[in-house]
């Protein structure tokens, strides 16, 4: 296959994925911003907080069920696509003995903790959620290893439509944290339902379990797991120990925060559920084309972090006033607008951190896992008592925090991958890249002083940005072809018919 057929293949799988992916996203954005809308106001900061204690927890406890499986299952289905029915079972098998011995750990940790029967309620609600969160996770990750996500994106839509709808409901009706996580948990349901009905497009049956190579596999995904837990522990763990040295209204504070910042990762989530299989694919196949993928992928999240990183950053207290209420989460402005200024260093770790993975280097990728939680843990400590002291907001310590522990990954992932993959990193075009970002603040500035409902200035913005980028010359010939290839009223209506011809 000729260096044309392969960039073309690779363009083609990575368009293909994040239109479909990007189309369920616009769903779910506006089911997160609906929830963003009401549920700090409805439930109130200390509500609020104990909710997020609960959803912080159950994600760390996620990674435990999920045991390295994200990255495993799609890296192992990507070389091997006749070997997805045997690892999809002998995974979910796996999943369900971790989740009986994670809900007893929940169980006993609400209890240690102290926390209040209402939170220890929502913890144990939120834990019997991840039983078929784990089986939805497998399904989908064989999907990710087939590089088609179009029915992941359509069952996420489905849970995310039915949460939103539900949660908006029941909170107008005045009922509580505890009826929001119940329909939380039933979401997921329906996600994994969607799924198993889609399954025969890459599975024939589900065999059953092969206790040997079920063994082994375990054996091969431990390193995976320690990354993918010690991750999630270093990027949840300062809710926890806001929870244990502050206040649950400093938990609201931050966790309002911290769910607009999680939203914005939804990018480099996409892109990097696109093209880690196929990273792990060309590591064996065409080591040279990955190479060249790499660079492509780092120069597009840097395109995109920088004006997301700027737009919060200008419009914080705008989005907080919008989303949360300026008077009980005032102090949630200067929380995200550090969160803000973290976003270019995440989505660059994104992709660092996947081409590790692809790259067989996951031993070592998790040893950098371990000492970033040790890293955050030490900043959380001092800077938490700290910035409640000096601003009775712990929450910008914990800020703080995450912007050093990803500083942190950044440089470590930066030696870790091969030399000439750092060494040949063009940063020549970042010159105007930054013209491009300065002329889109410019824009925001005019529409303040202008009047301008922030929310159409910063559409224009936007817009300005994406005419900069593709005029100034920040983009190669086939880089703005690529970039086209998302907007282009063809492209659409290509992708809109493959989506009808898909779901009949």
């Amino acid at each position: 296959m000729s260096k044309n057929n392969e960039y073309n293949e690779i363009q083609e799988s990575i368009t293909r994925n994040t239109s479909v992916m990007m189309g369920a996203q616009i769903v779910t954005w506006a089911s997160s911003f609906i929830l963003l809308m009401y549920l700090p106001k409805y439930l109130g900061s200390d509500n609020y907080g104990k909710l997020f204690i609960a959803l912080s927890i159950s994600m760390m406890i996620e990674v435990l069920i999920d045991f390295g499986g994200g990255y495993l299952i799609p890296k192992e289905v990507s070389r091997t696509k006749s070997k997805t029915a045997q690892v999809l079972s002998n995974f979910g098998v796996v999943r369900f003995v971790i989740w009986l011995v994670a809900m007893i750990f929940l169980i006993v940790f609400s209890y240690i903790a102290g926390y209040p029967p209402i939170t220890q309620l929502l913890i144990i609600i939120l834990g019997f959620s991840r039983l078929w969160e784990g089986a939805k996770r497998v399904l989908r990750s064989g999907f990710q290893g087939h590089e088609r996500m179009e029915y992941p994106s359509i069952a996420a839509i489905a849970e995310r439509v039915f949460i939103s709808a539900l949660v908006v409901s029941a909170l107008l009706m005045g009922f509580g944290p505890v009826a929001v996580a119940l329909i939380m948990a039933a979401g997921v349901l329906i996600n994994l339902i969607v799924l198993l009905l889609y399954s025969p497009k890459i599975v024939d049956h589900f065999p059953k379990v092969e206790w040997g190579e079920t063994a082994s596999m375990i054996q091969v995904s431990i390193p995976y797991f320690l990354w993918s837990l010690f991750s999630i522990i270093y990027y949840r763990v300062d809710a926890i120990m806001l929870s244990l040295l502050t206040s649950d209204s400093v938990v609201g504070w931050y966790g309002a925060s911290y769910r607009f910042f999680d939203i914005v990762m939804v990018f480099p989530s996409i892109f990097t559920t696109v093209v880690f299989p196929i990273f792990a694919r060309l590591w064996v196949e065409q080591k040279n084309q990955l190479y060249v993928t790499f660079q492509k992928s780092v120069k597009f999240m840097a395109l995109l972090a920088f004006p997301v990183a700027a737009g919060i950053l200008f419009y914080s207290t705008d989005i907080v006033e919008l989303f949360f209420g300026i008077e009980e989460y005032q102090p949630s402005i200067i929380i995200l607008q550090i969160f803000a200024i973290s976003i270019p260093l995440v989505y660059i770790d994104f992709i660092l951190g996947s081409t590790i993975l692809a790259t067989d280097k996951q031993k070592k990728w998790a040893f950098v896992g371990l000492a970033a939680i040790f890293i955050n843990v030490i900043l959380n400590f001092y800077l938490i008592p700290f910035s409640q002291a000096q601003f009775g907001n712990g929450g910008i310590g914990a800020a703080i925090s995450t912007f050093g522990t990803e500083a942190f990954i950044l440089l470590f992932a930066l030696l870790m991958l091969p030399e000439n993959y750092t060494k040949a990193l063009k940063f020549s075009y970042f010159s105007t890249l930054s013209v491009s970002i300065i002329i889109m603040v410019a824009v925001m500035w005019g529409g303040y002083f202008l009047n301008i409902p922030w929310i159409i200035a910063a559409i224009l913005a936007a817009i300005t940005y994406l005419l900069c980028i593709l005029n100034l010359g920040v983009l190669e010939e086939k880089e703005r072809t690529f970039v086209l290839s998302y907007i282009s009223p063809e492209s659409l209506k290509k992708y809109l018919t493959k989506r009808s011809e898909t779901t009949i």
